[in-house]
């Protein structure tokens, strides 16, 4: 250490010659910095004696670097922006108490909130935020520090733990089916009322998908239902005015609480699963890996 004290300069002079050369104006640097053009001078000057080699060129009006000043400019900005770098991931990892996190509307609304509780009875100083809305697709940039996403787990820029994998259920609530039979087969579900998305991402499993799964290549005989948003599409089937395709994950919780049924056994399998995903390189907060290590654990419970 009393090596390293030797041979390197001021700190508080690196500070300054990485923002004079960045401005290559001394009296800007000063404004930035917060002190005089004179002291960004005495600086620049005991650092130039220091290394025995002048920093910069003054010409008429403006500065230069020298040929040693762009060498030890790159050296000094790469140094204090990795030591800034760590100095927030360190600060962000201790002192956070607010925890976001980022996932679907559909997931938030009708998985996640009724287990938050829980979470939050065991952590009541931790704040979460919760962001329900489209896959944002930069975490960091967003301040996201935990997401769920559904998929491959295969997205940039995150690093993907999977929480549980999917399979498809029809699902229907019980005044639907009251005072008649349930269909017996796939085959039976043409003659049903389905309840059909409208718009869907490349996530989304189509009735017309589902049905070839299980050999059924013709189309449904009853005009069904189309909307364009899920919830008011889960809405509708809470109200008995049809059958829609559910994942197994949100079907056990709407089936536990009694609002749907399964009309019938059958299901498809997804190769596509929930993951829990986080900003790539970037450490978590100690109340954000408290939330993750709960959801991971959450996740298995149910799994």
């Amino acid at each position: 250490m009393a090596s390293l004290r030797k041979a390197l300069p001021p700190v508080n002079s690196l500070v300054v010659f990485e923002s004079a050369a960045r401005h290559l104006n001394f009296t800007h640097a000063a404004e930035e910095l917060g002190v005089t053009q004179a002291a960004v001078s005495r600086q620049i000057h005991l650092l130039e004696e220091h290394l025995g080699a002048p920093l910069f060129e003054r010409l008429p009006r403006r500065l230069k670097l020298t040929k040693d000043g762009e060498r030890f400019w790159r050296a000094v900005s790469s140094g204090l922006d990795h030591i800034a770098g760590a100095a927030t991931d360190i600060r962000r990892a201790h002192a956070a108490s607010e925890v976001t996190i980022a996932t679907s509307v559909t997931f938030a609304s009708y998985w996640l909130m009724a287990r938050l509780m829980e979470f939050r009875s065991r952590h009541p100083a931790v704040e979460i935020r919760l962001v329900a809305a489209s896959p944002v697709r930069d975490l960091a940039a967003a301040g996201i520090d935990l997401a769920v996403r559904y998929g491959r787990g295969d997205w940039p820029g995150v690093e993907s733990t999977p929480l549980f994998d999917n399979e498809i259920w029809p699902v229907c609530a019980p005044a639907y089916l009251q005072g008649r039979p349930p269909p017996a087969s796939p085959f039976d579900l043409l003659d049903e009322t389905l309840l059909h998305l409208g718009a869907f991402d490349r996530n989304w499993v189509t009735w017309e998908t589902w049905l070839r799964g299980h050999g059924v290549e013709e189309a449904p005989r009853k005009r069904g239902l189309a909307f364009e948003n899920y919830l008011v599409l889960l809405q509708s089937a809470a109200r008995g005015e049809g059958i829609a395709l559910c994942g197994r994950r949100l079907a056990e919780d709407f089936i536990a609480r009694g609002e749907f049924v399964r009309p019938i056994d059958a299901t498809l399998g997804s190769d596509r699963s929930f993951y829990l995903v986080q900003p790539s390189g970037a450490p978590l907060s100690r109340n954000a890996a408290l939330f993750r290590d709960w959801l991971l654990t959450e996740a298995k419970r149910v799994a």
